[in-house]
Formats: structure tokens, sequence, C-alpha cells
């Protein structure tokens, strides 16, 4: 029998008021109670959970609320105005292996109980450390000066040999046509630039503990390059690969920086770059399974889809969830309403983006330094595991230990 363990959330929010639409002006919105009782994996106790966390949604303003241990039981308590909410539970195993998260929806027009069942899976030694989904300048390519960092947040060597990034989309005013479809465990990439692989024959990219690697659209110096009005773009060149588009005349392979695999071009393969820009996307970290290489996963035709639910011919490379080491879903920071484009396991909550053309990044938080290196937090839960609006420093560490 699953362990059940109580969280009421805490009173962060008591005496908020807004006006609703009332004959009477002096009518205002009600509060209610919400109790949450989120069921553990059945391998798990509460002894067993660390970092544990909810947080409550509402027209995109998230309040976050920070557990107490009482006796067996973690309890939270909130009083919140009435509303539709989207609840997030998440947290971290006591030996930093697994992950715990559940999500569930509640239409709060009276005091109530909420049940979330809480998923455990394995914590990715490989994960995003920073990611620029904009650009420096207005009328610049787009894209040309973004780029991902990756880090191995463990403690043993990691290969990048055939691990594959994709750009799903993300920062979506609609909900992700594969899942609102049925395809619950599907993700399509390539509408965002083209699909790419570290290359490699399984061992010939080690990445040490606590190393970080820098892909870049475009790997050069772009403010001294461009000159005066880039200054907000990144310096890029010392990435450590290139995302080099052989199908762009104007592409520059830069030497000395090796190049990604371009696995698989996209539906529409004129891309100028890889990845959502203009400040929103969604990102995730793939690893075939049992030694399939990136070109034998694209030879396959049950590799590729057809949007569900329409009409277009387009076809996308498709991704199960359960090839996904990490996912990071980048919202739109100018939107009013947005739809997840992961799976609660994979990524419970976004982050908000930054303005286009701000010349700043998301980084993900650092909650540890030892011996010099930083350990960064990884909860999938973007909204809790990132900064935004931070400077572009590609391939400098953080020094502040993040305070939550």
């Amino acid at each position: 029998m699953k362990k059940i363990t109580s969280f009421i959330l805490c009173a962060a929010m008591a005496a908020l008021v807004f006006t609703t639409v009332s004959c009477d002006p002096k009518e205002t919105a009600k509060n209610y109670v919400l109790t949450v009782v989120s069921v553990l994996p059945g391998d798990l106790t509460v002894a067993d959970i660390q970092e544990i966390s909810a947080e409550a949604v509402k027209d995109a303003e998230v309040s976050t609320f920070v557990p107490v241990v009482s006796g067996s039981d973690y309890s939270f308590t909130a009083e919140l105005p009435q509303g539709n909410y989207s609840v997030t539970v998440s947290g971290k195993t006591t030996d930093g292996k697994k992950s715990v998260v559940g999500t569930a929806e509640v239409a709060l027009y009276e005091d109530q109980t909420l049940e979330i069942n809480l998923e455990s899976f394995a914590t990715s030694p490989l994960i995003f450390k920073t990611i620029y989904p904009t650009t420096g300048k207005q009328f610049y390519i787009v894209g040309c000066d973004s780029y991902v960092e990756i880090v191995n947040n463990s403690d043993e060597v990691q290969y990048l040999d055939q691990i594959i990034l994709v750009a799903v989309g993300g920062g979506q005013t609609q909900p992700n046509a594969w899942q609102a479809n049925g395809f619950e465990n599907l993700y399509g990439g390539g509408d965002q630039g083209p699909v790419i692989a570290f290359p490699g024959n399984g061992t010939d990219y080690p990445l040490q503990p606590g190393k970080s690697v820098v892909v870049a659209n475009n790997p050069k110096n772009h403010p001294a390059e461009m000159g005066e009005g880039y200054e907000n773009c990144a310096d890029l060149s010392k990435a450590d690969w290139d995302i080099y588009l052989a199908h762009r005349s104007n592409d520059v392979d830069y030497e000395g920086i090796p190049n990604m695999e371009v696995v698989y071009q996209g539906p529409y393969g004129t891309m100028n770059a890889w990845g959502p820009f203009l400040g929103k996307g969604a990102f995730a970290i793939i690893k075939l399974p049992g030694g399939m290489t990136p070109a034998e996963y694209a030879a396959r035709d049950d590799s590729y889809m057809t949007t569900p639910g329409t009409k277009s011919t387009a076809r996308y490379m498709v991704f199960p969830s359960d090839y996904v080491l990490d996912a990071v879903d980048v919202w739109d920071v100018a939107g009013e309403t947005h739809y997840p484009t992961f799976l609660a396991t994979d990524d419970a909550q976004g982050v908000l983006g930054v303005e286009s053309y701000s010349g700043k990044c998301v980084r993900r938080k650092v909650v540890k330094i030892e011996n010099g290196r930083c350990y960064y937090k990884d909860t999938n839960n973007s909204s809790k595991d990132f900064l935004t609006d931070q400077p572009l420093t590609p391939g400098v560490d953080p020094t502040a230990v993040d305070a939550d």
C-alpha cells in the first residue's frame, strides 16, 4: 500500500483580496483552504525525501511554499483566493539519486482536499546549466548568438557521445498537440531548428564531474565582430561545440571547434539556427536506449509523425519521454497563459524566460559548492531550478549558492 503523506499549503496568501464582477461593488472574491494530499511511490517514505515543496499557479502567478515537518508528515497550509489552480509537489530523495514530482488541477471554490500521486525517477547526470534563448540585437540573424551549456552534475565521468539535443517548441498558448491527442509519452522535435547530436563512438568525448560544455549556434565573439550596438550579444569564441548548418550559405565552419551532427533538418530544412528564440522555448537532452545511434534512429520510419489532430503534412522527429535525460520549458515572459510542453516527470513547471534582445539568459541554481565545484539544483521543476535574467557568462560558474 502506498504511504499517504498529507500536505496543507501554509497561509502565505491569506488576506489577498481580488475584485470580481458583481452587482454589489463591495462584494469581493472569497478565500478557501486547500489541503493537498500527496501519495508517495511505494518504495519511498517521508524519511527518504528532502527538498520537497509545493506551489500553486493561477493566472501565471506562482505561489511557492516551504514544507514544515510535523511528526512523520510534511505539512503546508494556505488560504487562497478562489479560482483555478495548477498545484505541483516536487522533491528529491536524500541520496540525491531520484526526484519525485506530481501535478494536479483544482477549481477552488470551496474548502477542499486535493490528492496528488507523486512519481519517482532517476536524477540525470547530464543537465542544462545555461540556456540563452534569444538574441542580442533586434534584426540580427535570429538565434545566431544563442547557446546552451550542459554540465555533468554527477560524481562520475559521463560521455557526450551520441547524446541528442532537441528543441521541442515551448512558450505554448495551447496544449501540447501530442499529449492533447492521446500520445501521452511523445514529444515532437524539429520545428524549432534541426535535431542535433554529439558525434563519437561511445567513449570519445568524456565530460568530467562538475565540468560543462558550451554548444553554440555561431561560436564567435559577437560583440567584437559585429561592432557598436551589439554589446548585448554573447562572446562565444571559446565555445566547445559548433552547430554548423551546411545548408546556410553564410554559416561558417569554425576551425578548431568540433561540429555537432545534424540528425534531422526538420520538416522545413531551412532554419538559420538550432532552437527556439526570442526569449522562450523548450529543450531536451535525449539518450537513446540499447546503444542505438542517432543515425539509426533517424533511419526508422516510426521515428517521425505529423502533428496529431491537424491536417499538416509536416513530419517531426518524435521522442518518448523515457528517452529524456533533462528537459527545460522556458516560457514566454510576455505571455499570460502557459501550457506545459513536457510531462510533469520531465519538467513539472516551466521557468519564465527573458525579454527579447535583452542579452540575458536563464541559469540553473547552485545548491552547494564543494572543493571549488558547483552542484546544481535538479528537481525536474524549472520554475524552482532556474534563475532568469542572468548575465551572459558562457563557461563561467556562478559563485553564489542559491538561498532556497
